[in-house]
Formats: C-alpha cells, structure tokens, sequence
C-alpha cells in the first residue's frame, strides 16, 4: 500500500513533474502573450483535416436560389421590389417547399420607388399565409453590458421575437455574446416569420473562422443563428434547450425517412459550435437555381418544373449584394451566406466536432511534458532523445487520432511547445549535475592523452630504429655477398643486426599495443562525457555541427572560426561583408547569418546585383507605383520593401554600377527610399549582408567602388578560403556530394575508391566547392561499377607542378598520383606506418622509402625548417609533432650516413648506397641536402678561422 505513493518522492520523478508544471505554465502564458500566432498553430492540424476531408455527398436537401446577371438585368440593382419575393414565396409554398429561408434587407420599409408599402404588405401576407419563411435579422455584437432594446419599436419586449426559442437565465446571458438590432425598428415582416436568425461572425485570434455562435444574447431572449433558425424550422423539435459550454437540444426532432429523436448539438462555453465547411471543389451536392430561371418557370406557369426542383427541400434565397468575405480553413474568401448554409449543412448530416475543454488540454499538457522530462532524466545516451521524440510523436497522434475519429480538436503546437520546454530543461538538468563528474573525465582525458602522446613518440623513435636496422641488415647481406674473405665476420655482424632488429620489431609492437589501449580508454571516457560536448556552446565539435545544420560541411578550423564570429554577430544588425572566390559557399553564409539571427522568422530576400538591368535598378530595388513609367501597370514592392524586418542579401555587390552606388547608400544610411513615381518616402528596417568574389579594398583605391559605401557594408567581414586551402574539409565534401547525387540518381551502393579521393585531393579546384559538386555528379553519372575510379571524374591533366618543374612528365603524373595517394593514405591512418602499408597492400619498407622522400623534399623546400615541413605533409597540428620525429630520425640517419667523408661527392655516393631504395626521383633531394650540409660545414669552419 506504501509503494505507491513512495514513487512520487522518487527524485527523478519528482523533478520531471516540477519540470512538466513549469513548462505547462510557461507554454500557457506564451499563447496568451501571442494568441494569434499560437491559435494558427494550435489548430493547424484541423485546418488541414478540413482541406482534404471528403464532403457528405448524399442528395442534400438544400436548394439555394441566388442571384445572376440576367436577373439584375431585368430587375435592376439591390434592393428588388418585395412584390417580386411575395410571389415567389407563393409560388414555392404552393410547390412543395418545406422551408423557406430570405436573406433580403427586412429592417427598413420599402422605398418608393421599390413598391413601397404596398410591397411590404404583399410580402407580409405572403409570409403570414405560408408560415414557414425564416429572415436574417441584422445584429452587431453589443458594446456594453446592458445589451438595451429601449426605444426599438415592435420589438415586443417582454416576449421573444420566436415563440419557440427559450428564454435565457442570467447565466447564459453572461456566457453567450450579446448583440443589439442594427436598425431603430423591427418591420412587420420579422413578426410574421416563422423564424429569424442573426449572421454573426466573430473570427478566431489569427483571423481564421472556424465556429459560428449558434445563439446570441438580446436582452434576455435567445437569437439563434440564421442556419439553426433554418434547421429548427426544417427539423420541427418538439422543444429547444440551451446548455452553454455543452449543447443545444433540439428534443424530438423530425428526422428525413420518419425518424423522430433527440439532437444534440455540441457548443462551447459561449454557445459556438465548430463547422465542417462546404466546398466547390469538392464536389457537394447542393442545388443551385438562378433566381430568373425560377422567375420564368413561374411565370411560364410551369408548376411542375418548379415542383421538382424544390418539393420537400429547404430553399434558400440569397439575394444580398457585395457581401463580407472571411478567411476560413478551406477559403481566403468566404461570403457569409456560405458559413451560415455550412451551418446549415453540418448540422442536417450531424457531422460533429468538439472541442477539447481547456481542462483536459492542461492536463494532457502536464503529463506529456512531465513524461518527456521523465525519459530524458531516465534514460540514458541516445535512446533518452530517442523516447523524447517517441512522446512528441505520440502526442502528435493521439492529437489526429481524436480528430479523426472521435472528432475531438486538441490543441497541437501549445502542449508540443511544453514537451520541447519539459525536455529542455531535462537535458540542461542533466548536464548541470554531470558536472562534477564531466570534469573527473575531463582530467582522465587529458591523463591519457598525456600518456598517448608519449607512447606515440616512442612508437615513432622505434618505427624509426626498425627501419634504420631493416637497411642496416639489408646492407650487412648485401656486403656478405659481395665478400670472399670476410665471411664469417659479416655473417656475424648479421646476425647481430637480426637480433638487434627483432627486438626492435618487439618493442614497436609493444608500443603500438600501448597506444592502441590508450585510444580505446580515451574513446571510452570521450563517449560518456559526449552529452556536455553537445550541449555546450562551444568547442570544434560544438560549432562543427551548428555548421552542418545550416548547410555548411566543414572541420576547417579557420571556417569554424568564421562561423563562430557569425554567430555572434547575427544577434545584432550590424551589416556583414562577405568575401570570397565563386563557388566558396558565400550565400550559405549569408543565410546562417539571417537563421541565427532574432529576424530568422522574417524573409530573406536574395539579390544578384549583377543581374538587374541597369534602367530597371531603382524599380527592382525600391518599387515602383502604378503609371511611374510605360508597362508600371499596377503598385509593385521592390526588394527592399519585400525584406521588411528581415535580412537581404546583395550578392555580387562588387559588379554594382558606380552610378547606383549613391542610391544604395542613401537606403542604407537613412532606412528610407522614394518608389519610382512616388511622392511618400517609405521606411523599412532590413539586416543588410553583401557578397562578393572582388576585392573591394582595391576597388577603392582604383575608384570602381565608392569608399563611404564600402565602409557602410564593412560591419563584420568573413572573408571565406578557396577550396584549395581546406584539406580537411575535401573528403567530408566528396563523400556528401557522392551520397547527394547517389541517392538522387537511385545509385546508393556508389562510393568514391583510394585513387579517385587522392586525385580529388590533389586538384587545384578553381570553381571551389561548385566545381567539386558538378565533377563527382558527372562522376555518378558515368560510373559504371559500384566504386568511382579516378578515370570517373574526368579531371583535365595539369601542366605542371611548383615542386618538379625540373623532373620530366611522367615523373609529374607519378608525383601527383601515386606519391599524394600515399601520402592521404598516411594522413588517414595517422601516420601509421604499418597501418597504411597494409592498406596500400605493400610491405611497410615502401611506405617509408616514399615517406623518406616526401620528407627529404618537404625539408629541401622549406630550407631545413623541420617545423614547417613536417607541417605540409601532416595537413593538421594534430598530426605534425609525429611527422616532425620521423623527419628528425631521417635527417639524423643521414647526416650520420655523410659525416665520416670530407667533400660531397663520395658523401653522396655512400648515401646512394645506404638510400638504394629511395626513388630516383627523391634523391636529387637527397643531394640539395647534403650540399647545403657541407656548404654550411665549410661556413663555420670560414667564420671560425678568421
């Protein structure tokens, strides 16, 4: 019996209902800070059920009569004589008509040159005889609380203007809208009906009708709306209760086909019920008569005719003229005449739809917000996002599932805007407390990696005495062969070497073991502490996926630094200058700046300055009004006035005309503008962001771009690298751009093979990243297997190369073929020796002669700067302290190979020997090397003497 109640005491429990009830609380308030914008998103599900919702498409038995042009023709403008719809209303009695609904102007007398009283009278005793004819009544809503009808003649206070409509408590009148007569008198007409009805239609927050009020408050009598009044005369109930915030009943309704049985109709608190809405174009099935064929059947006495359009149907006369249009769910225009006959319609089919009561949508708020934080708090790793997600999805459903079937409306966005929050705080909660534990993996992290970087070190210097003794004993069998009298010394010297070499070849293994060890244990502690590195705000990783979600793949680090200064500066609205080659990714740019800012709501207008006709500028930019100039047919915003609150962006701004430049800047200093023609100056407040691959600065100086207006774009300048100088970023791209265009072409098995990516990675891409993604989708398009080679890509051959200008051809292809794909292969197993031969499918000896060479080269180029080399071949910091060992260990072998020989010549001869393997290539290296070596020999020794 204890155990129960002891699981809300439970701390996780308990901190995912305090979250769930503030979240809830702060989800609520927001939607009654900003009504509008959260009821479109509250009921955006609805409104899209009612778009594709199929109509009841039963014979209806409705008939509606509407004016035509040839009825205006020969009756004139509104308002007809009421002669006309006395005879008519004869007419339809005499035919069969059940119901006869008028939306005709009753509240004044007739003027006298429309019939006058005489008319008024004809269409009185024509009323009175038929008795089932129901009018609209004028109303407007009340603009205070007494709701007075004093002084309104005929009004008949004391009694209801329809007898069967009940009176209301002063309860209902608080709850139901009150409304008062728009004209000073009720005619005779309205006392004769058999029913009145208003046409009130009250919009929600976002301006959208969705419900209509089905009763209105008049003093104390119950108006219905025109639609009810019609159906209650149609459905002849026995009697008509009142439940606000439950239903209206109509007891002992007369069903069609005999029925007799309670109805009720569902309405909220105020007394509105919501509509399933007609629509043309969905095919309902709905009778529409012109009102002058009707006139000329009746007329041309053809009785059946008219009998068979209108026996036993409700017929609705629409004779208003120009009436109000509203925006509902399925229209932008919608008369109200057609909401009341969707009133009309819904309520004849008992298509029903409730609203969920605010009760019940709190409730539901709280425990699925208070779940999301539950499961986030519970449960650990991916799999708590991942349940996260299954309770928005699940929400979503019951959400459509009660729409659809139990015809209940929830609201979506405010409970789902809780479930965000709850969750939210949930993994803010979670990252707070994990501190403590965060920083003793922190310190863990670093401990091992201290460790790592030793061991690695170590692994270097014996990768490096193995490869010294590997030549050392490739020598020693090299001699032994080649001597007839020293054999059993060299055999001994070998054999020495082995063991040496051996040992050697074990100690590699065991520091390769150790280092492996540590980069598990760093992986392990990196996946526990992976929750705070994506939650934090900053970091590499952190900025690297912020990139990837505004479009931009990228783990340059000067890329991210660009990007991190974007981010700081999108809050403000200080103008951003981007600069740039083509094809470096300028416009993404410019959209993340308009996505991280507080205007990332509002349009982003993109402008290619170079594109606007000269004559057409200050139309494109700023507008233009109707008739400014020949073909300005009508008022037309330009781009400046369309960017309103929001962010454009001036693209290719170096190519504007030194004659517009004026103009521009005049919008940008002041905020204001002249459209082409006017005479009112506009005011906007745009985020301005500029691109362009020129340089602007020199521009200036040359007098192409004005200075002043260069200074008003110089806010904040990214100035954005070429392709050529992202290493990092070349595989990440190629392998995005593959799967893009893979996918699109149905091809998903395609990926890029160890040649093609080294080439990819050799190119010198002057069309950056647009010429990189057009070469890989002609290389998807062409590839013929399942791995796109090198010959797929259809790169066109380099003349030349800056580092072998004096090597012949084919030595250039080899170069920068097979030399840069091993190179990338070392690159991407770390400069594991070992590692890449067995990707490569070579013996580890190969790897490093062509390592060697690249190195000796990389230290001829950079005139012995260690440093710097072992900074060109690693291609990252990470990398460089290990390549720069190697290097060292290289360059000491051969200083160590040159020292015991006095000139260069037999130096380079003995070298020749030790370094047999080295490619030819590589070895004119080799020899700059051992020049500069005794050049700087023969230095010392001169400075030393004098």
């Amino acid at each position: 019996m204890t155990q129960g109640p002891r699981i809300w005491f439970r701390p996780t429990v308990l901190r995912a209902t305090l979250l769930g009830l503030a979240a809830t609380l702060i989800a609520w308030a927001s939607w009654m800070m900003s009504p509008a914008i959260l009821t479109r998103l509250d009921w955006v599900h609805y409104d899209t059920w009612l778009s594709f919702q199929e109509q009841h498409r039963e014979d209806s038995p409705l008939v509606l009569i509407t004016r035509d042009p040839a009825s205006d023709t020969r009756f004139g403008p509104a308002p007809w004589d009421r002669a006309l719809f006395a005879r008519v209303i004869e007419a339809l009695e005499q035919a069969g008509a059940v119901v006869i609904g008028l939306d005709i102007p009753i509240e004044e007398p007739s003027p006298p040159g429309r019939g006058g009283a005489a008319s008024d009278a004809l269409l009185i005793e024509a009323t009175t005889r038929t008795g089932k004819v129901v009018y609209q009544l004028a109303t407007t809503l009340a603009h205070n609380s007494r709701n007075a009808v004093e002084g309104v003649e005929g009004s008949g206070a004391g009694r209801p203007l329809h007898g069967e409509w009940p009176r209301l408590t002063t309860e209902m009148i608080e709850n139901l809208r009150r409304v008062e007569l728009e004209a000073n008198s009720l005619s005779g007409v309205a006392r004769q009906a058999k029913g009145v009805g208003h046409r009130l239609v009250i919009p929600d927050e976002d301006g959208v009708v969705r419900r209509v009020p089905l009763f209105t408050a008049l003093r104390e009598q119950a108006i219905p709306a025109f639609g009810l009044a019609v159906a209650e005369t149609y459905l002849s109930p026995g009697k008509v209760s009142i439940k606000p915030g439950q239903a209206v009943l109509l007891s002992g309704a007369r069903l069609p086909q005999g029925r007799i049985r309670d109805l009720s109709i569902p309405t909220d608190r105020q007394g509105h019920m919501l509509l399933r809405f007609l629509r043309e174009d969905k095919g309902e099935s709905i009778q529409r008569i012109p009102f002058q064929a009707l006139w000329d059947a009746i007329g041309n006495r053809e009785s059946e005719q008219v009998q068979r359009w209108v026996a036993g149907k409700i017929v609705l006369i629409l004779d208003q003229d120009a009436p109000l249009v509203y925006s509902t769910p399925v229209s932008s225009e919608t008369s109200m005449d057609s909401i009341q006959l969707s009133l009309l319609h819904t309520i004849l089919n008992e298509q029903w739809t409730r609203e969920a009561s605010p009760a019940l949508e709190i409730l539901l708020t709280l425990l699925l917000s208070g779940l999301a934080a539950w499961v986030l708090l519970s449960i650990p790793g991916w799999r708590g996002p991942l349940a996260g997600m299954g309770v928005v999805s699940l929400h979503v459903g019951l959400t459509c599932l009660a729409l659809v079937f139990g015809g209940m409306v929830i609201a979506l966005f405010t409970p789902l805007s809780a479930i965000v929050l709850s969750a939210g705080g949930a993994a803010l909660w979670t990252h707070i407390s994990a501190g403590g534990r965060i920083r003793s993996l922190e310190g863990d992290i670093q401990r091992a990696q201290q460790d790592l970087i030793g061991v690695r070190e170590a692994l270097v210097a014996r990768e490096s005495r193995v490869e010294s003794l590997e030549e050392d004993l490739e020598a020693a069998r090299q001699a032994e062969h080649q001597s007839t009298g020293r054999a059993d010394e060299l055999a001994r010297s070998e054999e020495v070497l082995r063991e040496q070499f051996t040992e050697a070849q074990l100690q590699e293994e065991s520091a390769r073991q150790r280092a492996q060890d540590l980069v598990r244990e760093i992986q392990g502690l990196r996946a526990v502490t992976l929750k705070k590195e994506a939650l934090g705000d900053s970091g590499q990783e952190s900025l690297r996926q912020e990139c990837e979600v505004m479009g931009i793949t990228t783990r340059d680090p000067k890329v991210l630094s660009l990007f991190k200064d974007l981010r700081k500066a999108a809050r403000s609205s200080l103008p951003v200058l981007i600069q740039g080659e083509p094809g470096t990714g300028k416009e993404l740019f410019a959209r993340a700046v308009h996505r991280c800012s507080l205007r990332a709501s509002r349009p982003f207008v993109a402008v290619n300055m170079a594109a606007i006709s000269p004559e057409l500028f200050e139309s494109e930019l700023f507008g233009h009004v109707k008739g400014s100039f020949t073909g300005a047919l009508a008022d037309r915003k330009g781009y400046f006035e369309l960017a309103h609150q929001g962010t454009i962006f001036l693209d290719e701004i170096g190519d504007l005309p030194y004659e517009h430049q004026g103009k521009l800047l005049r919008v940008l200093q002041e905020k204001t503008f002249y459209r082409v023609g006017a005479t009112d100056s506009t005011k906007v407040d745009v985020r301005v962001v500029a691109a362009t691959n020129k340089n602007l600065p020199r521009e200036v100086s040359q007098g192409w771009f004005r200075e002043d207006l260069y200074f008003r774009l110089k806010g904040l300048v990214l100035q954005l690298p070429p392709l050529r100088e992202r290493h990092q970023d070349l595989p990440l791209l190629a392998q995005r751009f593959v799967l893009e265009a893979a996918s699109q072409a149905g091809r998903q098995e395609l990926s890029l093979s160890r040649e093609a990516l080294a080439l990819i990675e050799a190119h010198p891409w002057r069309g950056n990243i647009r010429e990189l993604q057009q070469c890989l989708q002609q290389a998807v398009a062409l590839a013929e297997g399942t791995v796109i080679t090198k010959e797929d890509l259809r790169l066109p051959r380099r003349e030349g190369d800056e580092g072998v200008r004096q090597g012949t051809e084919a030595d250039t292809r080899e170069l920068l073929g097979s030399d840069q794909a091993v190179l990338t292969c070392l690159r991407i197993h770390e400069f594991d020796m070992q590692a890449t031969a067995r990707a490569l499918g070579w013996d580890r000896s190969t790897v490093t002669q062509r390592l060697k060479g690249m190195g000796f080269r990389a230290l001829v180029e950079t005139r012995g700067d260690q440093h710097k080399a072992a900074m060109d071949l690693a291609g990252s910091p990470e990398l460089a302290r290990r390549v720069e060992l190697k290097l060292r260990e290289y360059y000491q072998h051969l200083i160590k190979t040159m020292q015991p020989f006095a000139s260069v010549s037999p130096a380079v001869q003995a070298c020749r020997k030790r370094f047999k393997n080295l490619p030819d290539r590589h070895f004119k290296f080799v020899e700059l090397l051992i020049q500069q070596h005794f050049d700087r020999s023969v230095r010392s020794q001169h400075h030393g003497d004098f």
